[in-house]
């Protein structure tokens, strides 16, 4: 799913993890490239959701950049969720600006290759972040949408609003809050719910140390597992090329 999390690029404003392999913004002129890191992270969590049941989670990324703002990428990263082992992120996008609003419009798939079709786990979204990145302090905003969700729970959406703010020495750091709202949750397993996260990113040359706290607004009562709602640390270092 569309992360809320480190991103495996650069510098993220998402420390996932809505953090698919996403820049920040492409600078449009600049010439084609290929970005990618693998990484390994202490968990994978998902919209505030744990879905590796704490396991360490391997991640690898992928991304084309054209030259006039448009992108594709590709995001895989291991998962221990309801007989799932990988998760497979395909998304094609366009990044730009106009002053100092950046914004990145996609439509992103979401595979699981080896779950039990009755799940019907893959689904798709159309979606965009939009950040004001001028002072001190950048404010951010997201929203996702999809019309049949994750275990085919029907349309369904995901907004997450934040900041984010690059300190000296190659440190950022990033406050979310998201809502995750589908018209089925009997399908979808949990109720609506919110998910906040705070991130600190430090970059050394090609690799990226971060630590991210998360939690939702679920009662263990509501989650299947307790520990997959409830809050968490993840930690994660990444190799950027």
């Amino acid at each position: 799913m569309r992360k809320t999390a480190i991103n495996g690029l650069v510098l993220s404003v998402a420390l996932i993890c809505f953090s698919s392999v996403q820049a920040d913004s492409a600078d449009v002129g600049s010439a084609s490239s290929w970005v990618g890191s693998v990484a390994l992270a202490s968990r994978y969590t998902s919209r505030g959701l744990d879905v590796t049941d704490g396991v360490l989670s391997p991640q690898a990324g992928i991304e084309y950049r054209s030259a006039s703002g448009w992108y594709a990428n590709e995001f895989i990263a291991k998962m221990r969720y309801f007989g799932m082992s990988i998760e497979a992120d395909t998304a094609v996008g366009f990044r730009g600006a106009r002053g100092p609003l950046q914004y990145d419009l996609g439509l992103y798939y979401y595979a699981y290759p080896d779950a039990d079709p009755q799940l019907h786990s893959n689904f798709a979204e159309v979606g965009g972040r939009f950040t004001w990145a001028q002072g001190l302090v950048h404010p951010v905003a997201e929203i996702y949408l999809s019309n049949n969700y994750f275990f085919a729970a029907g349309p369904g959406v995901f907004a997450n609003v934040g900041a984010d703010v690059a300190l000296p020495g190659h440190v950022a750091m990033s406050a979310r809050f998201g809502y995750v709202r589908v018209k089925d949750t009997v399908a979808f397993i949990y109720p609506n719910y919110s998910t906040w996260s705070v991130s600190a990113l430090r970059s050394v040359g090609p690799w990226d140390l971060s630590a991210q706290v998360t939690d939702t607004s679920m009662r263990r009562s509501q989650c299947i597992d307790e520990n997959r709602c409830s809050v968490k640390w993840t930690l994660r270092v990444a190799r950027n090329f």
